[in-house]
């Protein structure tokens, strides 16, 4: 593995081009993403517009899910009216470490 970071002096740098790798990869990831998502959101309309309820080929699938309602439970307002009883039912759970990079 690449070295990615320096430590020297207690001062943190990067190595010499890992910034500019970094800032490519969020870069295309977001392009990519957003053009997922309105080729997800076109398909969704035409599937819609069409009547279409199921597309499938020997390497896709594509259901059309109809709009519905969920239950869904306010945990903020029931911790802000029943807190002691909230705490009663808590528990923690690992979560495993990771990075978040925002590039500005």
């Amino acid at each position: 593995m690449n070295e990615l970071i320096k430590v020297s002096n207690g001062e943190v740098t990067f190595t010499p081009g890992t910034l500019e790798v970094i800032t490519q990869y969020e870069e295309a990831f977001k392009k990519i993403k957003n053009d997922y998502d309105q080729l997800k959101k076109d398909l969704l309309e035409e599937m819609e517009q069409k009547g279409v309820l199921k597309i499938e080929s020997e390497h896709i699938r594509i259901n059309y899910i109809e709009p519905t309602d969920r239950e869904k439970f306010n945990t903020s307002e029931f911790k802000k009216e029943y807190p002691d009883i909230y705490d009663e039912f808590i528990t923690m759970a690992p979560v495993k470490s990771s990075i978040r990079i925002t590039v500005k």
